[in-house]
């Protein structure tokens, strides 16, 4: 008996899958909001927190270094020394049925609210100085963080009654590794960072605005938002860095990366390939570790022999297969 073989090729698409994970993220040990557990703890007392299940959570590339949600009360009455953040009234301007200091608003638990309205002819200065925040990162990819980006929420509120309002705030820094409160409320140690002007053209009032800000080697900061005929309520201050995530996609293996520690430019990682791939010239991709904790690929990965990567995120495997006949 005379047996043939007929050769036949097909094609099987494999879909390559974008790896997908979630972080509810943590508060370091460097600005534990005011020390009031139901704001920061899941269990309180044996039960489960639901004010912890209602804070928001952060992405994958966040990492906080202080979330102003994390904290039941911001500023209480003045003087008392265990509120964490502070309020300087410069001007001493105490025109009536205006805010013209920053003051907490709502009593709705962790959920604290700052808020100024002031915009007389004489001027403001009003200072909303935050709690000490640590940029050392022992046994992290760096050991200080030169830079850190503040993100503000809120609501611009009545610039459109008065010439004198404006439709922006200051913000300034202390760098110091020492916790200092007095010298915290001294503005001379400060140096301005630049003017906070949320975009509102589409005439919606709330917003949202990231601010990045550059630092020196000191490992910790204190932060003072300004306001200076300012009309506007914080819904929420959160200060952090990113991270670009440990994954496996399109063929490549990428290593947890901090973000470039510079306000311009991006940082090169060096990845991996996974196992049967490769790149053409037969070295470790070069990646880009970009701004927000985005992975930027810059080397294309191509494909080891049997495998052909097309253009979209999955792998074409040509196969031979021997049909008896």
């Amino acid at each position: 008996m005379v047996y043939s073989v007929r050769i036949k090729t097909f094609t099987l698409v494999v879909l390559w899958p974008v790896l997908l994970t979630s972080h509810a993220g943590c508060v370091q040990d460097q600005a534990p909001g005011d020390g009031v557990a139901i704001c920061t703890e899941e269990i309180v007392n044996g039960d489960p927190n639901p004010f912890f299940a209602n804070r928001p959570m952060y992405s994958v590339n966040e990492r906080p270094l202080m979330d102003s949600r994390d904290y039941n009360r911001l500023l209480q009455e003045s003087g008392d020394a265990n509120v964490p953040w502070q309020s300087l009234d410069r001007d001493n301007n105490n025109t009536i049925d205006l805010v013209t200091e920053w003051s907490q608003t709502g009593t709705a638990t962790c959920d604290g609210r700052v808020a100024v309205c002031g915009f007389s002819e004489g001027g403001q200065e009003n200072w909303l100085i935050t709690q000490h925040i640590n940029t050392v990162l022992p046994g992290g990819k760096v050991e200080r963080l030169r830079k850190v980006t503040v993100q503000f929420e809120g609501t611009l509120n009545g610039c459109d009654i008065s010439r004198q309002c404006r439709q922006s705030f200051e913000l300034y820094k202390w760098e110091t590794s020492a916790i200092d409160r007095n010298g915290a409320t001294n503005t001379n140690n400060y140096v301005r960072v630049g003017r906070v002007s949320p975009d509102v053209t589409s005439g919606v009032m709330s917003f949202v605005h990231f601010y990045d800000i550059e630092l020196g080697t000191t490992g910790g900061v204190y932060l003072g938002v300004v306001d200076l005929r300012t009309c506007v309520t914080l819904t929420r201050i959160l200060v952090l860095y990113y991270m670009c995530p440990e994954e496996t996609s399109e063929l490549i293996s990428r290593p947890e990366a901090i973000e470039s520690q510079s306000l311009e430019g991006s940082l090169s990682v060096e990845g991996e390939c996974i196992e049967n791939s490769s790149t053409e010239s037969g070295a470790n991709p070069i990646l880009i570790c970009g701004p927000r904790g985005e992975w930027q690929s810059v080397q294309r990965e191509l494909s080891h022999q049997g495998w052909v990567m097309d253009h979209v995120r999955h792998v074409q495997l040509t196969v031979r297969g021997l049909e008896l006949l």
